[in-house]
């Protein structure tokens, strides 16, 4: 299999309970990676020393420092220094299954043109005592879901399209993904799990807040506004229509 190389990037605050076991997560992966990028956006807590631990024994893990507004402006600190032909992410309290990139990579070996594979996220409460999967024992859920740690995105993409919005704090993930399908940009949707999404009540999203709500919306309308001027009435093909059987 061809192996191209690899920038994947963490957007991180006060991510110290769970930080190392992300990491953990990608190097584990059958396909080795060529950097870790994790941008600290402002903790408070002891991730810095964590992840500087860390870097020392995988060279590959780097620190950079955020702007302190986010996730989307933290993953643009990264992507501005990237190397990668292939960009991954993931949030620091996630995990990745340890055959992700194997299965991603070689769905884009076999068809190149496809910029954007992404799979089926798997919902847990509580991970195994000694693994990076969730436990037996816990609450799962398997869907496919917009979340960026579930893909993997040719760089070209972004050269293209630009970066993530800076102007929302929550949804960005959802801006972009519209974007690359309003400019009909290859994807394909592997039914596979391709991330461990887990669900804790210090995640950004576990309750839904005025912010939240205002921030989709703001990219929903974003999205029909870019739409209508280009022309185009026709409402996107569903996101279901791209999964591989």
């Amino acid at each position: 299999m061809n192996t191209p190389s690899i920038s994947t990037i963490i957007p991180v605050r006060n991510g110290a309970a769970y930080i190392a076991d992300a990491i953990a997560s990608i190097e584990q992966q059958v396909v080795p990676v060529t950097e870790i990028l994790i941008v600290d956006d402002g903790s408070t807590d002891a991730t810095q020393d964590i992840v500087a631990r860390l870097s020392g024994k995988n060279p590959v893990i780097k620190l950079l420092e955020g702007p302190g507004k986010g996730p989307g402006p933290a993953r643009n600190v990264a992507l501005a220094v990237a190397c990668g032909e292939i960009i991954a992410f993931l949030d620091a309290d996630d995990l990745w299954p340890a055959n992700k990139l194997e299965l991603q990579l070689a769905r884009i070996n076999r068809e190149p043109h496809v910029d954007v594979v992404s799979g089926f996220v798997r919902y847990f409460d509580k991970q195994a005592a000694n693994g990076l999967v969730p436990a037996s024992d816990s609450r799962t859920v398997d869907i496919f879901h917009v979340h960026l740690g579930a893909a993997v995105y040719h760089r070209s993409i972004f050269e293209q399209l630009g970066n993530f919005q800076e102007g929302v704090r929550y949804s960005e993930d959802v801006d972009l993904l519209l974007r690359v399908r309003e400019a009909g940009i290859p994807m394909t949707i592997l039914r596979r799990i391709t991330l461990y999404y887990r669900r804790h009540t210090d995640a950004m999203t576990t309750t839904v807040t005025h912010n939240e709500v205002r921030d989709f919306n703001s990219v929903i309308m974003q999205s029909i506004l870019r739409r209508r001027a280009a022309g185009i009435t026709a409402p996107l093909e569903p996101f279901s229509n791209l999964i591989e059987n």
